[in-house]
């Protein structure tokens, strides 16, 4: 990504040290003008750049609110860079932008060939409460295994917005991960926790540990999978309400433990007069936080 401190001639020398061998190399940018945008698609091109992706939303530095917020100026904008170049040309996407069909719209009128969501959220580390000051002087990008239910999500609502091929990120640390990805309608899938966290050979251990799922469940490829579980997802609106209650399935040998019974504001979960935990389905509304914290789960939501 050109989002750095290195000049853009010492990324011409990086991408000029790298053996690429049969991989393909995008380059994620941005401009803070139309020209200045134009002048970096074309240099990356002549530089061996096989595609471009435009940083629409960083959510560190000085991100190009004329673009992520004044709709009237994304086409002339990335029509400056799509006219300039031969070489395909992807939309990074924040939470926001990825929401908006309008905005999606707009970026394919634009010429865009593919989009990638979602982008870091803006986040803050905390703060010392002591001294009265944040942790880090500015804004960050949050990202990692905690937004992985956000990208999830939207995945699933740009496949249905748009035909357009989709690249998701977020959160994608396991081969699962990128199962689940796939099954939403993503075409591919982006890394970069994963690889911080567990270096370079997490690539071939998700590929293969892929491979070997999908052989073991009679899958022969991709497009075997890809948007098959967008299916199963409905409208809130159109869900029917189906009571739920909590039942038991073993005693509880955690003669100390009160974790089911401090999360029940119902008073579903208690003690009895032998110290046993009991469940009372009249008080139950199903809300499942006793199951998620008992260390044991040995307690159940069944439907009623």
């Amino acid at each position: 990504m050109l989002y750095s401190n290195l000049h853009l001639e010492e990324w011409e020398r990086v991408l000029d040290q790298i053996d690429r061998k049969d991989a393909k190399i995008i380059c994620s940018i941005w401009g803070t003008s139309a020209s200045e945008m134009a002048y970096l698609g074309k240099k990356l091109e002549n530089m061996g750049a096989d595609a471009l992706e435009i940083s629409l939303s960083a959510p560190i530095g000085s991100r190009n609110k004329l673009i992520s917020y004044h709709s009237p100026d994304t086409e002339d904008f990335i029509h400056a860079l799509v006219d300039t170049v031969n070489i395909p040309v992807m939309a990074k996407l924040s939470y926001e932008s990825a929401s908006s069909p309008d905005f999606l719209k707009e970026l394919e009128n634009a010429g865009v060939s593919a989009f990638s969501a979602i982008d870091a959220l803006k986040g803050l580390l905390g703060v010392d409460i002591e001294r009265k000051r944040l942790l880090m002087p500015t804004y960050g990008g949050y990202t990692g295994a905690n937004i992985r239910p956000v990208s999830l999500a939207m995945t699933a609502m740009l496949r249905q917005y748009s035909q357009l091929p989709i690249i998701s990120s977020g959160g994608v640390l396991h081969f699962e991960h990128v199962l689940e990805f796939l099954m939403l309608g993503a075409t591919a899938v982006q890394l970069a926790s994963a690889i911080q966290l567990h270096g370079y050979d997490i690539i071939s251990s998700i590929i293969t540990s892929m491979e070997t799922w999908m052989a073991s469940h009679g899958y022969t490829g991709i497009e075997d999978i890809r948007g098959v579980a967008l299916a199963s997802l409905r409208p809130f609106e159109d869900i029917v309400p189906s009571p739920l209650a909590i039942t038991i399935t073993e005693p509880c040998r955690r003669l100390d433990c009160t974790l089911c019974k401090q999360s029940c504001l119902k008073e579903a979960v208690k003690r009895d007069s032998h110290n046993a935990i009991v469940t009372d389905t009249l008080r139950c509304d199903g809300c499942g936080l006793c199951v998620e914290r008992c260390p044991d789960k040995i307690l159940k939501l069944y439907w009623r």
